[in-house]
């Protein structure tokens, strides 16, 4: 009788491997889910602030340097990165969206190898999980290209690298971690509290864990502190050398600087309620899990310091959205991984409490089962609304859905090197128009908001159409579009009260009504325009250029 083969045992490591696999396979299911949402809406029309990254994006794909052509108190990062992201998938609003859904789904990847590696692989899928299914969020405008979802792109990096560091102790991933924090801060500003946040918990980390001394703290914390710097440094060093330094700094620095923050209380609850309730009544069960999880967290089963970093982790999260006080509702973004967080630490407790749930498999049902009913609450969104229905609720009388076709319009009667002026906030224009914009003033907030610089910024605005002469002019009688604030010059609308009588003619209308939305009128059609608009936008055309 043949004698049989001894049974290799299966390594304890290899097990405990497989145990552990099953988080990562959720994870992919949670972004293949994730993904198909976003792709289903990656048509809906670009709002102001994509307009104006697109269009500076597309200046730098032809060789403009930054502040050049176009002023901006933020920060180039985020039209640097439209401009990496029109390169593969296109110059077009479907293409930058298109390519939200891969980073998107790469900022899900890293949350969750995070925190996988900080607490446990169910906390990393808690996060990422919570962070997908909200970041896409109507009452975010989630499905737009904003600047948070950039933030929380590098700052999940960021995070990935810190987990390494803590593992290895080697100086490259610190430095790295820093890096990325740094190109964070310049998708936006708001992005210092999390630079803050890295600092700090190194210091914990070094402090507590490590125990090192401080000369000892402040090497290690060197590589961090170049990483932070570099990407910041390395703009200087461009604008200087293409001899924009002077109006990158008036307007990142010394614009920035009395740009205007919510002072009185009554004011700041107004703007908090107008955003944070409609945010409420759609994710109401991940609030009150993630506040639950803030009240749970100090008899949560962790450790001391994976709880300081939770702690300083939500609230460095709460100061990016806080900044200045205006709680626009893409700010909420940089917010969601830490209710991520904050949701797997509660489940983590309510599973530690009850002896009987002691699974391993009960946390991640918990989580399904909470996704499941987040899918349900919101499924209409998800599912069904088209892409120009998003737009038009999440931004109900601004003209993104109409900027299509008045750039349309103006793009197929005009040269590429023809030049367009658009007096009103709605850089999106350039963009689908394709051509330059007359004057570097893509917003004209600035020009009516209280600050020191608005008389000079509106002379120097119609100095500039003056002298370029463009083709086309937008004049967009929208109160969104402005925003204009008392006591400030008005100027800029008796210019152009003249000016446009003197050498254009109107050959294009959008009037808006509350009851009717947007009615486009061009040629003739214009003689059947009728009632009191509450908004209007009236394309102009230069005289002596042929009508087409």
């Amino acid at each position: 009788m043949a004698q049989k083969k001894p049974i290799k045992p299966v390594p304890k490591k290899a097990i405990s491997q497989t145990k552990r696999d099953y988080t990562l396979i959720l994870l992919w299911v949670m972004i293949v889910v994730v993904s198909a949402i976003r792709y289903r809406l990656v048509a809906v029309p670009f709002e102001r602030d994509e307009g104006e990254y697109g269009y500076i994006g597309n200046l730098f794909l032809h060789g403009v340097a930054p502040f050049k052509d176009a002023y901006s108190m933020k920060l180039p990062g985020t039209s640097f990165m439209y401009s990496i992201i029109m390169l593969i998938f296109g110059h077009t609003n479907t293409g930058v969206h298109t390519g939200i859904v891969f980073i998107n789904a790469a900022t899900m990847y890293f949350l969750y190898a995070s925190f996988k590696k900080i607490f446990n692989p169910f906390i990393g899928l808690a996060t990422a999980t919570i962070f997908g299914f909200m970041a896409i969020g109507l009452v975010f405008d989630g499905f737009a290209a904003h600047a948070t979802h950039f933030i929380c792109f590098y700052s999940s990096i960021a995070l990935f690298f810190l987990a390494d560091y803590m593992k290895s102790g080697k100086p490259l991933k610190v430095f790295l971690c820093g890096l990325m924090l740094g190109m964070a801060f310049l998708m936006k500003q708001q992005a210092v509290f999390l630079i803050l946040f890295g600092g700090l918990i190194l210091l914990v980390y070094l402090k507590t864990e490590k125990k090192q001394s401080f000369v000892e703290i402040v090497k290690k914390l060197l590589p961090f502190a170049a990483g932070v710097f570099i990407p910041y440094i390395i703009v200087l060093l461009i604008v200087a050398a293409t001899g924009e330094f002077s109006v990158f700094w008036l307007w990142t620095v010394k614009y920035a600087s009395t740009y205007e923050a919510v002072k009185d209380m009554h004011t700041i609850v107004l703007l908090f309620n107008s955003t944070f309730l409609p945010a409420w009544d759609a994710f109401y069960h991940l609030w009150l899990i993630a506040s639950a999880g803030i009240i749970v967290l100090y008899n949560s089963p962790f450790t001391r310091f994976q709880k300081i970093f939770a702690a300083l982790y939500v609230l460095a999260s709460i100061l990016v959205v806080s900044s200045g006080f205006y709680f626009r509702q893409h700010y909420f973004i940089a917010l969601l991984p830490a209710m991520g967080l904050l949701t797997g630490i509660f489940i983590e407790y309510v599973v530690k409490l009850i002896k009987a749930l002691k699974s391993p498999y009960v946390p991640v049902a918990a989580l399904m089962v909470i996704v499941v009913f987040t899918i349900y609450v919101n499924n209409v969104y998800y599912f069904k609304y088209s892409p120009r229905t998003v737009c038009d609720i999440a931004y109900w009388g601004n003209p993104f859905n109409q900027a299509q076709e008045i750039s349309k319009y103006i793009k197929d009667r005009t040269k590429d090197t023809d030049k367009v002026a658009i007096l009103g906030s709605e850089p999106e224009m350039f963009f689908y128009a394709d051509r330059t914009s007359a004057t570097g003033y893509l917003y004209t907030y600035p020009l009516v908001e209280k600050q020191p610089y608005n008389e000079a910024m509106q002379n120097q605005m119609i100095s500039e159409i003056e002298k370029n002469k463009p083709a086309y002019i937008v004049f967009c009688n929208v109160a969104y579009s402005w925003l204009v604030q008392p006591g400030t010059p008005k100027n800029i609308f008796d210019w152009g009260d003249k000016y446009f009588h003197q050498y254009y003619v109107p050959v294009g209308f959008a009037d808006f009504f509350t009851n009717k939305g947007w009615q486009m009128y061009w040629g003739d059609d214009v003689k059947n325009r009728g009632g009191q608009p509450e908004s209007t936008i009236i394309v102009f055309q230069r005289n002596g250029n042929k009508q087409l």
